[in-house]
Formats: structure tokens, C-alpha cells, sequence
């Protein structure tokens, strides 16, 4: 197969999903020009329907996300007491009168959240200069957490009535995982929307192409190589060739695997199908905002979108839809294979070799950490951080 030498640039960004974007930006903000992002698409597991309107991918920010509101564009307000819960033929909501009876776990739970809000905020502050892995350890309280099971952690905290009986389904339909498969930090990082406003959202794909538009390559590297003098050799689809001193590698966990040959082991992976629906609810399945499925069911979450389709979320391929709708019609089908990398507590190094550089989304999933860990990884290229 012959290949076409391009160009040699100082640092290369494959993906150009959230941490690539972030990576490009913080370089661009300081006039660092000498570099290219190469990947199939911008956004990443960030995608929309055809007319823009709709989300498929990540599906909600929270108002603490100040870094990412630059490209994005708020939406809904999603609102806890907006949330049907579903466990097998229990229906129920946030705020019921049972409720009651949890009132202390839910008061502790809340003190635990805020507790973890703290310092979940001092984390991506320390992550601009330093490492993810370096910014946990800094931390013993996250480093805990990131390193125990969330069933024990909510056991030890006798919270088990409110977690069980309420965010499960919350837990189940945005992680896509039982708790019991999360660890600690984990579980609270998804927890946050209970006390914090969190709203849907729309990607401006536009903005972030124009900045990009001199240093992107719509292409999908198929093999790196490093050469005898440090710098690196990356091939494309598309059979061209470049050089570079600086690599960066912003894809998703299981695409870094295989290009870098990591032998390191990745968190768990899971799984979803999401269905973008248009057609008439059913009445048992209206009037809500959020609908949300214990783990027990085959279902992730039914969300009503502002454009009155919806999003249909599902473990399995094969649903019953008229189980929900009177009619539909299905507009678009995506499988992700990851949706994440989330159950378990393995991590992955930053440095996987000299000036070689690893962003990808397995240690701390979301759209925030992942641009703040793009914006660490251009201040190293910078010779701007503290490890």
C-alpha cells in the first residue's frame, strides 16, 4: 500500500471528539498553530439529528460545566420532579409520600453530594495543570471513592432505602449500568443532578469546525508508529502519511487500545441502542418529561424532547414499541458500541510514552472532564503544567 508523506507537524490530535476539542482550542488560544486534528467527524460521540435539533449522544449539562458552555447551547431544564420512575410495575416520582419515610437518607445523601461537589470542582481545577491520575491521588477523599464499590459505599452509609428506591432508575438510565458495577466517585458524579441545574443541550458543530477549519483532516488513523528519533509516524484511511514530535490520542478507550496496542486494562464497557421516535405516546407513557428504568428491565429511558419526538433508550435491539406509542415512526437507530467505559476502577496513564499523550474518556466520563483533560493535555505541549 503506498502511502503520500503530507506533512511533518509538531503535534498531532487524533479524535476530535470532546478532550481533542479541548486540546485543539487551549492551543489555539495560546497561537500555537503547528498542528493538526485528525478524525472522521467533530463531536465525536456528540451527534444530532439531521436538522440539528436533537442530541444523540451525551443528552444533558450541568451549570457547573463552565468550561464546555462556550459550544454548547442550553436547553430544557431538566427538573427532578420531571422524572417517572419505573421498577418492573411500580410507577412512582421523586418527590411521593414515601418519600417521607427516606426523609433522613435523603437529607444525608444530599450532605454526601454537596461533600463530593467540592471536591469534584477542586479536581478539574487541579486537572488543567496536572494529570487525572495525579489530581485523584492529590485528593485521598476522590482517590477513596474512585477505588471503592458504590454498593459498599452506600451501605456504609446506610443510604440504601433512597438510592434503591429512587436513583437506580436515575442511575440506570444515564450511566446505562447498575450501581452495583460503578465505583463510588462514579456513582455521586451521575448523582449530581439532584443538586445541581441541569439542562439538555445543542452542540454548536459549526462554531468549533470553523475554529478548526485549518488545522482538521476528516480522516480515521489506522496505524502509529514511533521512529528512532522519537517522533511518530501516523497513517491514515485514507493513505496519507504524517510526522510529528508531539501525538495526542483523544479517542474513545477502545480505539486507543488498538491503536497504541495498550496493554493496560480498560473500565468496563456498556452498551446502549438509542431510537430518535416520532409518533403518539400511549397514555399510560405520557405526560412526563423523563421516563426512567430500573436495571431489571430491558428499557434505559424514554425522554420527550422539545421538538415533540423523542429518544428511546434501550439495552437490547429489539422493542416492543407499540407498548409505548399508539403510532411511530423510527427516525433514526444508533448502537453504541461503547456508549462507555464506566463499571470498574482501572486507569489509565496520561503518558504512555515521550511526548506521548492519552485523553481518551475511561477514567472520568463527561463532557466537562473530558474537555478540561484536552485543555491539561495542550498545557503540557505548552510547558504549562505543574507534573
Amino acid at each position: 500500500m503506498q502511502y503520500k508523506v503530507m506533512k511533518k507537524y509538531k503535534t498531532i490530535i487524533v479524535g476530535a471528539g470532546i478532550s481533542g476539542i479541548g486540546c485543539a482550542h487551549n492551543l489555539l488560544n495560546n497561537k500555537y498553530r503547528d498542528f493538526l486534528v485528525i478524525s472522521p467527524d467533530i463531536g465525536g460521540r456528540i451527534t444530532e439529528s439531521d436538522n440539528g435539533a436533537v442530541e444523540y449522544g451525551a443528552y444533558y449539562i450541568m451549570d457547573i460545566y463552565h468550561n464546555t458552555k462556550l459550544f454548547v447551547e442550553k436547553g430544557r431544564k431538566i427538573k427532578p420532579s420531571h422524572l417517572i420512575f419505573h421498577n418492573r410495575d411500580k410507577v412512582y416520582t421523586l418527590f411521593n409520600k414515601q418519600i417521607i419515610g427516606n426523609l433522613t437518607e435523603l437529607i444525608k445523601l444530599t450532605f454526601i453530594l454537596f461533600k463530593f461537589k467540592r471536591h469534584y470542582e477542586k479536581f478539574k481545577k487541579c486537572n488543567l495543570t496536572r494529570s487525572q491520575i495525579s489530581c485523584l491521588k492529590k485528593d485521598k477523599y476522590l482517590w477513596n471513592l474512585y477505588h471503592q464499590n458504590a454498593d459498599d459505599f452506600i451501605r456504609q452509609h446506610k443510604i440504601k432505602n433512597i438510592v434503591y428506591k429512587y436513583l437506580a432508575e436515575l442511575l440506570h438510565g444515564t450511566a446505562f449500568a447498575p450501581i452495583e458495577k460503578l465505583n463510588a466517585f462514579t456513582f455521586l458524579h451521575f448523582s449530581l443532578p439532584l443538586i445541581v441545574a441541569t439542562h439538555e443541550f445543542i452542540f454548536d458543530k459549526e462554531k468549533i469546525t470553523k475554529r478548526l477549519k485549518k488545522n482538521y483532516l476528516k480522516d480515521s488513523v489506522v496505524k502509529i508508529t514511533k521512529n528512532t528519533d522519537d517522533s511518530y509516524t501516523v497513517k491514515t484511511k485514507n493513505k496519507k502519511e504524517f510526522v510529528c514530535k508531539n501525538l495526542v490520542i483523544a479517542t474513545p478507550p477502545h480505539i486507543a487500545k488498538k491503536l497504541l496496542n495498550l496493554r493496560q486494562k480498560l473500565r468496563g464497557s456498556i452498551n446502549a441502542h438509542m431510537f430518535h421516535v416520532i409518533g403518539e405516546l400511549t397514555k399510560k407513557w405520557k405526560g412526563s418529561h423523563v421516563h426512567l428504568f430500573r436495571n431489571n428491565s430491558r428499557m434505559l429511558a424514554i425522554a420527550h424532547q422539545d421538538d415533540h419526538s423523542f429518544l428511546v433508550y434501550s439495552v437490547h435491539k429489539d422493542i416492543d414499541f407499540t407498548k409505548y406509542f399508539h403510532t411511530y415512526k423510527i427516525l433514526k437507530h444508533r448502537y453504541w458500541k461503547p456508549a462507555f467505559c464506566i463499571t470498574g476502577s482501572e486507569l489509565l496513564k496520561f503518558n504512555q510514552g515521550k511526548n506521548l499523550y492519552l485523553i481518551t474518556d475511561n477514567n472520568v466520563v463527561g463532557i466537562e472532564p473530558c474537555y478540561i483533560y484536552g485543555k491539561y493535555c495542550a498545557n503540557k505541549i505548552l510547558k504549562k503544567t505543574k507534573d
